[in-house]
């Protein structure tokens, strides 16, 4: 089928729309992560209140509790519940789950217990690592428990790496969202994924605007993997906030406290920090926001209080890892034309379909559908919906696929894509579809 699709005034030209290829590394992110630690190991990589560790302290602790877990019984390809709010101790046990082979499955403790508990047996979980003591977990039946607190993070001296050899089309996490009948469904996403949009050329070319990047987002949110890749895959810092609940003055007393350079918020928390703390916002190079409809009126107080401060208006379900298109409001872009869907991710290609999976023409509304690398694996144990969201791609490569997001769409008189609201009439509420 041709890809240019004219008949009216103007004309789109998806497959230079859609033009993202770029070579990036096929390895695991431990793997990844470690070779930034040989480059970088005395820089500082997270940071959390007045205690900061650095990349070699960080390779050495994750090392020793990859040691512990596997000891434990977890094996390449197991599934493993983490339980710990924001600190030094979570990053030390996600990357050592995945240097142990196994797959982390992050738990918020604002869920239900119910469905906590639910989570786990969904996943088949084969053990729980958590900083709570006794009773704190008793949703986790008979599951074996491993109960951490600061110390995981203080290793010392050198430690054989256990080298495991992993695929990167291996699962890393298993994140879940609830759809619009409210049954979780767990998003298994690679260590492909991941790399894909850590290493997105954005990062890098973008002036190093992301080498201290704020970590605030609940750990089972997917804004928490940019949170948290993006700055280690790259010698960057995560300045993480480990407080349970925190407010709008919080942020912006972290942001110039800690000289955050780059912060992902939800459009409702931009929103907020636009009307409230607009000045602590200025501090920063680089603010990604998304999640749902941004508001004109947010974005050109931002645009105007915080002349250099570059302004990205993302796009992307937790389908498609965190991002997969994104609009630029640079520094010497500072008025609002049109908000729009911007341009898609490395690797990754966006279409606006009919129910005949056709290309629509522009102005003529259709479902938005995203392909690439950034697409996850599946929903975890739920073949039929894997295969009605997840369909082969027909203008791809042979075995190539997309994900039907529901979102509606149309391309506009300039070659962008406007979002349109929800095909099924979802709303999102604290981040949940």
């Amino acid at each position: 089928m041709p890809q240019q699709q004219a008949g009216q005034a103007h004309s789109v030209d998806i497959d230079e729309y859609n033009s993202t290829a770029v070579a990036l590394p096929e390895l695991p992110l431990h793997e990844l992560f470690t070779a930034q630690a040989g480059r970088t190991p005395d820089a500082g990589a997270l940071l959390c209140g007045e205690v900061e560790l650095t990349y070699r302290q960080l390779d050495v602790a994750s090392d020793g509790f990859a040691h512990r877990l596997v000891a434990a019984g977890v094996r390449p390809g197991d599934r493993v519940g983490l339980f710990l709010d924001r600190s030094l101790a979570y990053v030390v046990a996600m990357l050592g789950v995945l240097k142990a082979g196994g797959v982390y499955v992050p738990l918020d403790a604002r869920q239900p217990v119910e469905r906590l508990g639910w989570m786990l047996r969904d996943t088949g979980a084969v053990l729980l690592v958590t900083d709570r003591r006794e009773g704190g977990t008793d949703f986790a039946g008979e599951l074996p428990v491993v109960r951490v607190d600061a110390e995981i993070a203080a290793a010392d001296g050198e430690l054989v790496p256990l080298g495991f050899s992993l695929s990167p089309d291996q699962a890393a996490y298993v994140m879940y969202t609830s759809g619009s009948s409210g049954t979780p469904k767990g998003v298994v996403n690679t260590h492909r994924n991941v790399v894909e949009l850590a290493l997105d050329p954005w990062w890098s070319g973008s002036g190093a605007r992301h080498r201290r990047v704020l970590a605030y987002s609940p750990l089972a949110f997917d804004s928490s993997t940019y949170e948290l890749w993006v700055p280690l895959l790259s010698g960057g810092l995560a300045v993480i906030l480990p407080a349970a609940k925190i407010d709008l003055g919080e942020i912006a007393d972290a942001i110039t406290r800690f000289d955050v350079t780059a912060a992902y918020f939800t459009t409702a928390l931009f929103d907020a920090m636009a009307h409230e703390a607009v000045d602590s916002l200025g501090h920063l190079e680089e603010i990604w926001t998304g999640g749902d409809v941004l508001s004109r009126t947010a974005l050109e107080k931002v645009l105007a209080h915080c002349p250099g401060t570059t302004v990205v208006h993302a796009y992307g379900p937790t389908e498609s890892t965190v991002f997969c298109s994104y609009q630029v409001f640079a520094t010497d872009t500072r008025t609002v034309e049109r908000l729009h869907l911007g341009v898609p991710m490395a690797n990754t290609a966006m279409y606006v379909l009919d129910e005949r999976l056709c290309p629509t023409r522009p102005g003529e509304p259709g479902e938005l559908y995203v392909a690439g690398s950034h697409l996850a694996a599946g929903y975890l144990g739920r073949p039929a919906l894997t295969a009605e969201r997840f369909s082969a791609n027909p203008y791809g490569p042979p075995g190539s696929r997309m994900y039907r997001t529901g979102d509606l769409a149309r391309w506009n008189q300039h070659g962008e894509i406007e979002f349109l609201g929800r095909a099924d009439q979802q709303v999102k509420l604290r981040g949940f579809r």
